[in-house]
């Protein structure tokens, strides 16, 4: 036993000798597997969504091109029919449950060591209508933020909130008018603008 661990410790004596480099390298990854992991995700998603990951001058191109020029005369690509009615009835379906009130958000490159956007989310009135009727909006984002509902009460900032994120997610808002009504609103939140959106001021709540 003796033997087996001189010869251990002179293994490693050589190792460490002719492969500082290496064992330095280990060190870091160790140390930053968090950040790393991120990292990867961030750009295993980018190439999965098809935006371009550059790295210094190598860059990995898009999976998929959408078709360039007229698209009308390209046979076959395009079907258009005449609505029976059905589908302007369906769409109604989306503006009066949640009283022409709508979930958005925008995002930018994050602040935060370990993620990759920082995400602001709101409600946006569409046309005439007004958050005067609103009393508060809850927000779920999922297991990663614990399981919590978060609530704004905001009405000036849109019932915002912010947070920061390295994957998409669902979000679901529950908006509470003063009457008693309740809606239940959703947006997936992509990141599919975040190489063109500015930075974004914090929300009024900013959760983690």
């Amino acid at each position: 036993m003796q033997e087996f661990l001189m010869a251990l410790t002179s293994f490693a004596e050589k190792l460490l000798l002719r492969q500082p480099l290496f064992i330095l390298a280990l060190i870091i990854m160790l140390l930053l597997q968090k950040q790393l992991r991120g990292l990867l995700a961030a750009v295993v998603w980018r190439v999965k969504v098809g935006t371009p990951v550059k790295i210094a001058s190598f860059e990995l191109g898009r999976l998929h091109v959408a078709p360039q020029g007229d698209v009308r005369a390209k046979k076959g690509l395009i079907e258009v029919r005449k609505d029976d009615g059905t589908r302007y009835e369906e769409r109604g379906q989306y503006y009066l449950p949640n009283r022409d009130l709508f979930l958005v958000h925008r995002l930018a490159p994050s602040t935060d060591e370990g993620e990759v956007y920082d995400i602001l989310m709101y409600l946006v009135p569409h046309k005439e209508a007004t958050l005067a009727g609103v009393s508060k909006v809850e927000y779920y984002f999922g297991e990663y933020w614990k399981q919590r509902v978060f609530t704004s009460t905001h009405r000036p900032s849109g019932f915002s909130i912010s947070t920061s994120a390295y994957g998409p997610f669902v979000c679901t808002a529950k908006i509470y008018f003063t009457d008693g009504h309740e809606a239940m609103v959703w947006r997936y939140i992509d990141f599919e603008m975040g190489e063109l959106g500015p930075g974004i001021e914090r929300a009024y709540h900013q959760v983690r």
